[in-house]
């Protein structure tokens, strides 16, 4: 059994993508999106369409949906993407790159390793000190491409454009929770740093920190990336699993490939 966390947008498609590659899924969403209209936003967008923007770097598909979201909202979004497009954006991973494609948004750079020294060995060549770069995301997540850009000398300028809001429990999370402490699922796929920690903490409220903790860390814990194993750590936990490339894709297959060493 597969405990896959992820938003229930992306339920369908990680559900068919897991039971291709043969597993039994057990899929929940601790997380929910909500959108961000910020003042913050349309200052980016009121400096991008004035071409004060030297680069843009979007973090996720869902970053990409979001901004679009709200450019349509106020007929912005053929200015923007056309002023996004003189230049192109940097998209953080092939999936980031493919939703942006999919709307004629042009991608000049794919870092895939979301780290800081990846970001500036992608980046290094297209910067120079002083240049001002925005950063699309959400409102949680790490400081890599901060720490990665600073070492560049530029200037950045954060915006969210979505929330990840936990959401109350519903059947398939407490039956996660559950299934956890019973010993019934073998390996958990967490897709995010904030996931990892809400699925974690409401476990730990449940059933106490320390048999929930036991009961987890005596499975195959698998992080996408580097963010989500670092919070996997700093709260006890064992990661066994890190795909080389940070998609969910890649996160599946490194399981199997795992799983099918221990039998």
């Amino acid at each position: 059994m597969l405990a896959i966390m992820r938003t229930k947008d992306k339920k369908e498609e990680s559900v068919q993508l897991a039971q291709e590659m043969g597993f039994e899924v057990l899929f929940a969403s601790p997380l929910e999106l909500a959108e961000v209209d910020s003042a913050k936003f349309w200052q980016f967008v009121d400096e991008l369409e004035a071409g004060k923007v030297d680069m843009v770097i979007m973090t996720s598909s869902t970053a990409v949906k979001y901004m679009l979201k709200l450019l349509n909202k106020k007929g912005r979004a053929e200015g923007a993407v056309r002023k996004l497009n003189a230049k192109g954006i940097i998209a953080i991973g092939p999936i980031t790159a493919d939703a942006a494609r999919r709307e004629w948004i042009k991608v000049t750079a794919i870092p895939e390793k979301f780290t800081s020294d990846g970001l500036v060995q992608h980046l290094r060549e297209r910067l120079s000190p002083g240049d001002r770069v925005w950063v699309v995301r959400s409102d949680e997540g790490s400081d890599v491409i901060n720490k990665g850009l600073r070492q560049l000398g530029v200037e950045i300028e954060e915006v969210a454009v979505y929330s990840l809001e936990r959401t109350e429990p519903d059947r398939a999370l407490l039956d996660m929770w559950y299934w956890t402490m019973d010993g019934r699922i073998d390996a958990y796929a967490f897709t995010s740093s904030l996931s990892a920690e809400t699925f974690v903490h409401g476990g730990e409220e449940r059933y106490g920190m320390r048999p929930f903790g036991i009961a987890l860390n005596g499975h195959v814990v698998a992080a996408i990336g580097e963010p989500t194993r670092k919070a996997l750590q700093e709260m006890g936990f064992d990661v066994d699993v890190m795909p080389e490339r940070a998609t969910f894709k890649d996160l599946l297959l490194a399981i199997k490939q795992h799983l099918d060493k221990k039998e």
